[in-house]
């Protein structure tokens, strides 16, 4: 009997519209993963357990076929970067993690430039078309609800920055931080971050997570400037279509 004779797979609620898809094996788990509806898209993320085995990678591939039976025949699967399930390679993502220690934060705090203020969080919002899609994607929902008291804007004759933060799953998880082009170099992203940061502390989170592409030196070099650090294996993201 070959592997697939042997698996179940079951859909199961996870939190919100995700869906958790559990492989088993004569009653066993030996697979899971988080299934994410997006627009036009489905995002396949936490899969489990997570080693370099062609097992595990095998069971990601039955999965996905599971899920083009059901209908979602444009799926994004991320996945640790050591397995290949075929596919488009989307990038590499490191996963960061950042304990709310306020003190310790606040330490990183730096007075704005003369005539600067933080904002609340708005529909107007600075970057490129690209940026203002992302924050599109946040402000829907599809990484759960906006945290408000971190999502925050810097602005001096309109919005020169902005991050935007949402509860995920329980964590809050930053989805974009972007400074205008032209105001890079002040400051003003570390200061959007640490404000954030000292918002979610203060709301009683403990810990915040955030995914970064592995290319973005600058961004990674300013969420490690405040404490975040790498607290999981870089993770690969593959397009698989039908």
């Amino acid at each position: 009997m070959n592997l697939t004779d042997l698996l179940v797979h079951e859909m199961v609620v996870d939190w919100g519209s995700h869906r958790r898809v559990i492989t088993k094996r004569n009653g066993e788990t030996v697979f899971q993963c988080v299934v994410r509806p997006a627009e036009g898209l489905t995002y396949v993320t936490e899969c489990l357990p997570q080693r370099d085995d062609p097992a595990s990678v095998e069971h990601l591939a039955e999965v996905l076929v599971y899920l083009r039976g059901l209908g979602m025949n444009d799926i994004v699967a991320v996945h640790p970067e050591f397995w290949d399930v075929g596919g488009t390679d989307c990038g590499r993502i490191v996963p960061m993690w950042l304990k709310l220690d306020s003190e310790m934060i606040a330490s990183f705090e730096r007075a704005l430039p003369v005539g600067y203020r933080v904002a609340p969080f708005t529909t107007e919002l600075p970057g490129d078309d690209h940026d203002r899609g992302v924050f599109a994607e946040i402000v829907s929902g599809q990484y759960g609800p906006l945290v408000d008291e971190a999502s925050l804007r810097i602005v001096e004759d309109g919005t020169k920055g902005a991050i935007a933060v949402t509860e995920d799953r329980g964590v809050p998880l930053i989805g974009h931080l972007v400074v205008e082009s032209g105001q890079r170099g002040a400051g003003l992203g570390k200061t959007l971050l640490v404000r954030s940061m000292l918002a979610l502390a203060s709301a009683g989170y403990a810990d915040c997570r955030l995914n970064v592409m592995a290319e973005n030196f600058t961004a990674r070099r300013l969420y490690r400037s405040i404490g975040f650090g790498q607290d999981r294996a870089t993770l690969k993201a593959s397009r698989v279509t039908s």
